[in-house]
């Protein structure tokens, strides 16, 4: 299967250079293991992951495969946002208490940071001997990225933009994960984290940067069949990340509100900062409107972590309106090739390579 033959590949000895997107909230260790399992590289989510979280989410991989996998871990700020910052009244926090009003929620006593410590992430990973560690956001400081490679493990950072992708490149990473437009979930920009600018379909996106870097191209964005991962390897790519698919998975852990969501509403995800202040692929519904009504959104720091109880209850109690509902632009796509979330991940991912190899036998 030389398409299958990626440097990509053959670096993690991967039998498809098919990546599992990690989406957080949605990727346990049963949908992990199982694309793992059928040759592909599952990923974990683990941005938001407590560290005695992530180890038992390791561990639980680990009973399920002795594959690779990857964990995804999310890149902070050179100025971390304060305790003390993180409490101060924002615009949007009168709209925020408006709605737990509504929804009968208590206000927090005091709201924390959404991501743990990134240095206890990275101990239990070495701990634990985790593989790939993919990234986004950003970059990891240079002293995490030593103790890493040190340990032997991949690095795969993420990129919007070509030159964010060339800034990956000069050291920062062993391949460059490329985020088209059609994305679902956090923009993974870093250079122009607030812009939409420059921003391009992963087509495109694939295109431009690949011969721009000599490291491996993973490409991502909308990514929904076996067409899409012929359309992106035929331009250079190394890999696919397929994110909304695998949610379609009947491994995932997508909330069964959210999952039904996808199945059946007309809309089509949209990109918004009012979420969670960051750019975040999402189903439109209530708390995305009245958010959009501020003209000033806090930063992601600040605002993930004010929404989070009321997307948590929400998400807990099936109620759409004020749920994050992440998703790829062409969630529709996927319903169809995963047979309206019927197909295992297994499957999922025997169909994408079924179609790779007709397509192959087709040109012979």
């Amino acid at each position: 299967m030389s398409w299958a033959n990626t440097s990509f590949a053959k670096a993690l000895c991967l039998k498809y250079p098919i990546i599992q997107a990690p989406c957080a909230g949605h990727t346990g260790a049963e949908l992990i293991a199982a694309v793992s399992n059928a040759g592909g590289l599952g990923s974990l989510g683990a941005g938001m992951m407590p560290a005695t979280q992530l180890r038992e989410t390791i561990r639980a991989i680990r009973q399920r495969t002795q594959k690779p996998f990857a964990v995804n871990l999310f890149c902070r700020p050179l100025s971390p946002i304060t305790h003390e910052e993180l409490q101060v009244q924002q615009e949007t926090d009168n709209t925020l208490d408006e709605i737990r009003v509504q929804l009968k929620i208590i206000r927090p006593a005091s709201y924390q940071l959404r991501s743990p410590p990134l240095e206890d992430q990275i101990q239990v990973i070495l701990d634990e001997r985790v593989p790939v560690v993919s990234f986004t956001f950003g970059f990891l400081p240079d002293a995490i990225s030593r103790q890493l490679w040190q340990a032997g493990v991949y690095l795969i950072g993420t990129a919007t933009t070509q030159a964010e992708a060339m800034a990956l490149a000069d050291g920062k990473a062993d391949a460059i994960l490329v985020q088209g437009l059609e994305a679902g979930g956090h923009r993974g920009s870093f250079l122009k984290a607030d812009s939409q600018e420059g921003q391009l379909p992963i087509r495109e996106l694939v295109r431009e940067i690949r011969p721009a870097v000599r490291l491996p191209v993973i490409a991502a964005g909308g990514l929904s069949t076996d067409q899409d991962v012929a359309d992106v390897m035929a331009l250079g790519a190394d890999g696919a990340a397929l994110g909304t698919l695998f949610m379609f998975a009947t491994e995932s852990t997508t909330p069964k509100a959210h999952r039904n969501h996808m199945l059946t509403c007309n809309d089509i995800p949209r990109l918004t900062r009012g979420l969670t202040g960051r750019w975040v692929r999402s189903f439109p519904n209530e708390l995305m409107k009245r958010m959009e009504a501020h003209d000033t959104i806090p930063p992601y720091d600040i605002h993930s972590s004010k929404t989070k109880d009321i997307a948590t209850f929400a998400a807990d109690k099936g109620l759409t309106d004020y749920m994050l509902l992440l998703s790829g632009q062409n969630t529709a796509r996927a319903a169809v090739y995963s047979e309206q979330g019927t197909l295992s991940a297994a499957d999922i991912l025997n169909k994408i390579v079924t179609g790779m190899e007709r397509r192959k036998e087709a040109k012979a």
